[in-house]
C-alpha cells in the first residue's frame, strides 16, 4: 500500500461510518468510498495513479477484453434486467440508446433537487451561452459524496450496468429556465486532444452516459439525438429521422458514446439538449467510463505523461 502521505482517510473513523461498506464484506460503497480510501482498500489505485499507470484489473466488465464490445449484448441485457418496469430500446443500431421509465422515484428525484441546491448552482462557464446556457452544479463535496441516495443511486446503476461504481464521474446537476439550451455535442471528446489527459488515459473514455430527469417540462426541453443515415452516405441522419426523448420526472436514458471498438467515438450519439418553452428542467449525468475514473482524477497529476497507445 502507499504511504500514509499518499493515501489516507478524509473522514475519521472510517471504519465504523455507517453505509460504508456494502453487505459484500469489506467492500466499500462509492462515491463514499472516496473519502475512505485507507480504510477501502484503494492505496494502490492511489500509487498507481500517481506513477500515470493502471492495475491490470483496472478495465471492467465487457471492456477488459480487448478493444471490441458488443453493444446489442450489452444493452440487451440491461434492458431485459427492467423490463418489467418498462425499459425499452429507443435505438438499435447507433447510437445505441435505451429508456427506464421510473428509473427512480418523484420522492429521489425531489431529493436529488435538494442536493444539487444544496451544492450551489452556477452559470455555466466552460462555453459561452450560445452553445451552454444552463445553470450546473458538480457532487464532488464532501458533503455531496456523503448523501444516502448519492451512494444508492451509485449501486444502483452499478448493478443495472455490472460495473463498478468508481468508474462513474461525479454526478452533475442541471437546470434549464425557459430559452436555455445546449447545443449539438458529443459527450466524448477527450480522444480527439492532440494530447490526452492522463486521466483519459487511465480511464479510458466516456464509453457511457446516463442521463435522468429530474422533472417534468411543460413544453420542449427533448435530448435529441443525431443518429445514423442507413444509407450510408451521411454520418448522421437527417432531420426528419432523429429520435427525440421528452423528460419525464423519474426517468433515465443511457446511451454509448462510442462504437464497438471503443476508442472510437461515435459521430452518431452527438445530441442536444433542445430549449425549454415552458417550465423549468432539471436533470442530473452520470459519466460512465471503461476503468476508474475518481482516483486517476485526484491523484493523476498534469506532470505525469502516460505512454500513448
Amino acid at each position: 500500500c502507499a504511504a500514509p502521505s499518499m493515501c489516507t482517510d478524509e473522514l475519521q473513523n472510517c471504519s465504523a461510518m455507517p453505509g460504508l461498506f456494502t453487505a459484500e464484506k469489506g467492500v466499500c460503497r462509492w462515491p463514499l468510498a472516496e473519502l475512505c480510501l485507507r480504510t477501502c482498500g484503494e492505496c494502490s489505485r492511489v500509487a498507481a495513479a500517481r506513477a500515470c499507470t493502471s492495475l491490470a484489473d483496472e478495465c471492467s466488465g465487457p471492456f477488459r477484453e480487448g478493444e471490441h464490445v458488443d453493444w446489442r449484448s450489452f444493452f440487451e441485457r440491461v434492458v431485459s434486467s427492467q423490463s418489467d418496469r418498462g425499459a425499452r430500446l429507443l435505438s438499435e443500431e447507433t447510437p445505441w440508446l435505451a429508456e427506464f421509465p421510473g428509473f427512480m422515484s418523484g420522492a429521489e428525484a425531489d431529493e436529488m433537487i435538494r442536493i444539487g441546491l444544496g451544492e450551489g448552482l452556477r452559470d455555466e462557464d466552460e462555453h459561452p451561452a450560445q452553445v451552454r446556457n444552463v445553470s450546473v452544479a458538480n457532487c464532488d463535496s464532501a458533503v455531496c459524496i456523503q448523501q444516502p441516495f448519492i451512494n444508492e443511486l451509485s449501486r444502483r446503476l452499478s448493478e443495472l450496468l455490472q460495473l463498478p461504481s468508481r468508474n462513474f464521474e461525479s454526478n452533475e446537476f442541471v437546470r434549464y429556465e425557459p430559452g436555455q439550451h445546449y447545443v449539438w455535442h458529443s459527450d466524448e471528446y477527450s480522444w480527439r486532444a492532440s494530447r490526452p489527459d492522463p486521466v483519459d488515459v487511465l480511464s479510458g473514455p466516456r464509453v457511457l452516459t446516463f442521463f435522468m430527469y429530474l422533472s417534468d417540462v411543460e413544453e420542449g426541453g427533448q435530448t435529441a439525438f443525431a443518429g445514423s443515415d442507413p444509407s450510408g452516405t451521411s454520418r448522421v441522419a437527417s432531420a426528419s429521422r432523429r429520435l427525440a426523448v421528452t423528460p419525464s420526472k423519474g426517468k433515465a436514458i443511457l446511451w454509448a458514446n462510442m462504437k464497438d471498438e471503443w476508442r472510437r467515438a461515435e459521430p452518431a450519439a452527438a445530441h442536444t439538449a433542445l430549449p425549454v418553452r415552458r417550465g423549468v428542467k432539471w436533470a442530473a449525468t452520470l459519466w460512465v467510463h471503461a476503468a476508474g475514473f475518481r482516483i486517476p482524477e485526484l491523484y493523476a497529476g498534469r506532470a505525469c505523461h502516460p505512454r500513448m497507445q
